[in-house]
C-alpha cells in the first residue's frame, strides 16, 4: 500500500518531470535557430535531448509503472491462416478438382 508520503513524491517527480520537458521544448526551439548556424552542434544539442527524453521516460515508468514505449507497426506482409490440416487437405482437392 502507498502511503500519503510516497504520494507526494511520486507527485513531486511527475511535477519536476513535467517542468523538464518544458525545458526541453525551450531547447528544440533553440535547436531551430542553432541548426541555421551549426548543422553540427544542433545534431549534436538534439543527440543530447533524444538522450534526456529517454531517461525522463524511464524514471516515468518507474514512478508510474506504466509502460510509455510505443508499438510499432509491423511493416512485413501478413502470413496465410494456420488452418486444420484436414481442412486444408480438402480445400486442396477441391482447387484441383477446379483445375481439371
Amino acid at each position: 500500500m502507498i502511503t500519503h508520503r510516497e504520494r507526494e513524491v511520486k507527485l513531486e517527480l511527475l511535477s519536476s518531470l513535467a517542468r523538464s520537458q518544458a525545458a526541453l521544448a525551450r531547447i528544440l526551439d533553440s535547436i531551430a535557430v542553432v541548426s541555421e548556424a551549426s548543422p553540427e552542434l544542433a545534431r549534436n544539442i538534439a543527440e543530447n535531448v533524444k538522450l534526456l527524453t529517454g531517461m525522463q521516460a524511464n524514471i516515468t515508468e518507474a514512478v508510474t509503472g506504466l509502460s510509455l514505449k510505443r508499438k510499432r507497426r509491423k511493416t512485413s506482409s501478413p502470413v496465410h491462416p494456420w488452418l486444420n490440416t484436414k481442412i486444408t487437405s480438402i480445400r486442396m482437392s477441391s482447387r484441383r478438382r477446379r483445375l481439371i
